[in-house]
């Protein structure tokens, strides 16, 4: 047995709209698509990679949502309405931006400077959650500024 730990974890969106959120990943950040689970033919959720890190993408249950006493996971209900936001790394900033508003996603916080000296940006995809992207600048870059 190994001590090794490794973690996943899940996106959870709307039933119905995990296709959807498959192609705004794919569009937004270059997520790949690694494998798509069914129940009796209908689309429950995908597993997909954001660079080397795995990420499940899957449909809330309806029973749970039409009974919250049953417990979650849940889908967003409202953009931000979420417990965790994912923060992806990006060679270009501006570009990792403008290529997710295109796809779908809004600005939730312009391109600044954070408390680390990168820059980063924070955005709602159409599915409620938020992301950080961030930038890693150069010591050179950051003496610049």
């Amino acid at each position: 047995m190994s001590d090794a730990i490794s973690v996943t974890f899940a996106l959870v969106i709307e039933h119905g709209r995990e296709q959807a959120a498959a192609d705004f990943y794919t569009a937004a950040f270059g997520a790949q698509l690694v494998k798509a689970h069914d129940d009796d033919g209908v689309l429950t959720g995908v597993d997909m990679l954001f660079g080397t890190t795995p990420i499940s993408v899957a449909g809330a249950n309806p029973k749970r949502e039409a009974n919250p006493a049953l417990g979650g996971p849940f889908f967003p209900k409202e953009p931000g309405a979420v417990s965790a936001a994912i923060r992806l790394t990006v060679a270009d900033l501006d570009a990792a931006v403008s290529k997710a508003v295109a796809a779908g996603a809004t600005i939730r916080g312009a391109a600044q400077l954070d408390d680390r000296g990168d820059r980063s940006a924070n955005l709602f995809d159409p599915f409620g959650h938020i992301w950080g992207l961030s930038e890693r600048m150069t010591e050179a870059a950051r003496q610049a500024d």
